[in-house]
């Protein structure tokens, strides 16, 4: 099966191309703005590189989030609309368990994924390895708590609470050491076993990951609202912009 990915949810943005193990093209954007410039040329080069037309797609994954509305959105709807045209099966896939699967960590170390949520704050998660859920013969990391948003205070006393109990490593955006994101080689591996058992989703029915407003939102609402701005009853929802 081959698949194309899309993580836009965070800075760096990634497309991916993947016949089973089998990593075909890869491209990769460090940058906080600019994703939707980034994506289209991007896939075009993955499928060049990989010597493929979009005709010869098998399924689609995309990040879900949490992580930064705009560019979140761009990717998710980007994925939906090349599913929904071309008739293929399309996975959603949370960032932080990407970023879980793609450590390598001893079974019994407890595993903590950050993003930067901006506003001093966090979205994480906890994850514990999943025997069941192996690809390519590699233990896969799920979530063991549900993914929170929170102060980077609260970050710290989880952390510290779980540490009570097992070695803990934290990794991420917010980590100390070299930053990690999700990215989409890792999201593809993880995508490939799901849609091979049919475990897809319509591209109307796709769910992004949000845990709170969008920062366009708090900042309204933080300024008491202004002429010409989204209302109390207004709709917008989102992660980090």
């Amino acid at each position: 099966m081959i698949v194309l990915s899309i993580e836009t949810s965070t800075r760096r943005s990634s497309v991916a191309i993947v016949r089973g193990s089998e990593l075909l093209a890869h491209m990769a954007h460090d940058a906080p703005r600019g994703h939707g410039a980034f994506l289209a040329p991007a896939i075009q080069r993955c499928l060049a590189d990989a010597g493929l037309s979009i005709a010869e797609l098998d399924g689609i994954a995309v990040g879900t989030g949490p992580g930064l509305y705009t560019g979140l959105r761009v990717g998710m709807v980007t994925g939906a609309a090349i599913a929904s045209a071309r008739g293929l099966p399309l996975v959603g896939i949370g960032g932080l368990d990407t970023m879980a699967a793609g450590c390598d960590v001893p079974a019994d170390q407890v595993l903590v994924t950050t993003l930067d949520a901006r506003r001093g704050q966090a979205f994480w998660a906890v994850h514990a390895t999943d025997v069941r859920g192996r690809s390519d013969d590699r233990r896969v990391r799920r979530c063991s708590e549900a993914p929170v948003v929170g102060t980077l205070e609260l970050l710290e006393a989880t952390v510290l609470r779980l540490e009570v109990d097992a070695p803990v490593r934290v990794i991420g955006e917010v980590a100390t050491g070299t930053p990690t994101w999700p990215d989409a080689a890792v999201l593809a591996r993880l995508a490939h076993p799901l849609l091979l058992a049919g475990e897809h989703v319509e591209p109307s029915l796709l769910a992004p990951v949000y845990l709170r407003d969008a920062d366009v939102r708090i900042g309204w609402r933080e300024r008491g609202g202004v002429r010409g701005g989204i209302g109390a009853t207004g709709t917008v929802g989102g992660g980090a912009s």
